[in-house]
């Protein structure tokens, strides 16, 4: 398993989560629409040794935004949920 770069507790960015594109050329149009939109919220970064992947992080309520820019370029994120306590 991967193991991604921590997160920055002095911020309030999600951890590096993974997504998966179809293509390398998909990936990297994502990449080029991530960078000219990053002040959104969201930031992204090729995956090393992978040219279908790249790593995503975002800002609260940033998500969705990102994930329909993944969705146009044919990607997905990939998202573990964790539970925190009991309900």
């Amino acid at each position: 398993m991967r193991k991604l770069p921590p997160i920055d507790a002095a911020s309030n960015w999600s951890a590096w989560s993974p997504a998966r594109f179809q293509t390398a050329d998909a990936r990297d149009g994502f990449l080029r629409s991530v960078a000219d939109t990053q002040d959104e919220g969201w930031a992204a970064q090729a995956m090393p040794n992978e040219d279908r992947a790249a790593q995503v992080r975002w800002r609260p309520r940033r998500f969705l935004g990102l994930n329909d820019i993944a969705y146009a370029h044919g990607g997905r994120i990939i998202v573990a949920i964790v539970r925190r306590g009991m309900l």
